[in-house]
């Protein structure tokens, strides 16, 4: 085969022929040894390449700011500090609300200047003694006479022990009649309760009827010992002894001791 020189613009011998295809003028040994590097050098390259494609390939993506719109779904949907509220602005249903206790109708909260404050119906009378223990006794009476609420501190060690030892004067009265003599459920502390009935009680002018009472005493918040008893007439029902001893507990506030008003959950 001859080959056209380009530098000299004409075909070149036979020598010219051998530096551009020297393979062809090799030997057959020498020949299969040319094309056994040359596949070497060509199997080297593709693996160079196919190292590389796959390296390219397993790059990690390039970083990217998060945004607004790609917050983690755990910060978007919990939940929050415990005071929420739903979007419709109500408060949430386990809030509790608490207010002022109403005093029922026709009845007054006072400051005793005995020191404790006390609640009973408008107008009654006050009057007081002097007593073995503690503070004064003090009557409250209505203006009709009918009814009667004493306050008094007791120097027994528990109101139980206090109410077995009236107890045994109660007993003496004409017509005594137990309703129930008991200890009794209280938010402040230790509390018991002597409810009867008795033909005469001291202190009361006669000829009134059968008289109901209910001796209420309890340890109020400055771990003394009080007592709250009502008086009535046992002719018009017991209920309103009843509202007397339990507004009178509610409202009360032991001397020397600052209390805010009861409230109702």
């Amino acid at each position: 085969m001859r080959v056209f020189d380009t530098e000299r613009q004409e075909w070149g011998g036979s020598r010219r022929e051998r530096l551009f295809h020297t393979d062809q003028y090799l030997d057959v040994p020498r020949q299969k040894t040319v094309r056994q590097q040359t596949g070497i050098v060509l199997a080297v390259a593709g693996l160079a390449f196919g190292i590389w494609a796959l390296a390219w390939k397993d790059e990690p993506e390039p970083y990217k700011e998060p945004t607004a719109t790609g917050q983690d779904s755990s910060e978007t949907t919990s939940g929050g500090t415990g005071d929420d509220v739903p979007s419709d602005g109500s408060p949430s249903q386990d809030t509790t609300f608490e207010s002022s206790a109403t005093l029922p109708e026709d009845y007054e909260s006072l400051q005793d200047v005995a020191g404790y404050r006390v609640a009973l119906p408008k107008g009654w009378e006050r009057k007081s003694r002097s007593s073995q223990y503690g503070i004064d006794i003090v009557d409250y009476r209505s203006p009709d006479g009918t009814r009667r609420l004493q306050v008094f501190q007791v120097m027994e060690t528990s109101p139980y022990s206090s109410l077995q030892t009236a107890q045994i004067e109660a007993e003496k009265l004409d017509g005594y009649e137990p309703i129930a003599m008991e200890e009794v459920p209280s938010a402040m502390g230790q509390a018991a309760e002597h409810e009867y009935r008795a033909d005469e009680i001291a202190g009361e002018l006669g000829g009134g009827g059968t008289r109901h009472v209910i001796d209420h005493r309890f340890e109020a918040t400055d771990g003394e010992r009080y007592a709250l008893v009502a008086y009535g007439s046992e002719a018009d029902g017991t209920e309103d002894e009843r509202e007397l001893v339990d507004t009178a507990l509610l409202w009360f506030c032991p001397p020397g001791t600052q209390c805010d008003d009861p409230v109702t959950g």
